[in-house]
């Protein structure tokens, strides 16, 4: 983009509201999302889900976490959730750093997910 002798060079990404962004988003990350091991692996533009044993789900993470650092993109440890059991011993360092959900306080879209609290 210039403007008389002003040159303006883009030099990265997509404007924001560029309807290809997110395509552009989603075909860089599903390489990684099919590379995972977990049994449940879904993924909505930056939103993952996750879902199988302890270790298997914290590898993933981090099999996650090592491309897109490498394209600048940053985990947010504040905004993940551990859909566990209180009684489920988490030993790896970057799964117990997840805010923990008891399964029966689970929403998906203001929707309950299990039977317990959130249903009273």
């Amino acid at each position: 983009m210039f403007y008389g002798t002003f040159w303006l060079f883009s030099q990265e990404g997509t404007q924001q509201g560029d309807p290809l962004g997110q395509l552009l988003f989603c075909n860089t990350i599903q390489p990684p999302l099919l590379s995972l091991a977990s049994k449940l692996t879904h993924g909505y533009l930056d939103d993952f889900t996750l879902g199988r044993n302890v270790v298997t789900v914290a590898q993933d993470v981090r099999r996650t976490a090592e491309p897109g650092s490498k394209m600048g993109l940053i985990l947010n440890a504040a905004k993940f959730q551990l859909l566990a059991h209180s009684s489920l011993v988490v030993d790896d360092r970057i799964l117990r750093s997840f805010s923990r959900v008891e399964p029966g306080d689970t929403t998906l879209l203001s929707a309950p997910l299990f039977l317990g609290r959130i249903l009273i």
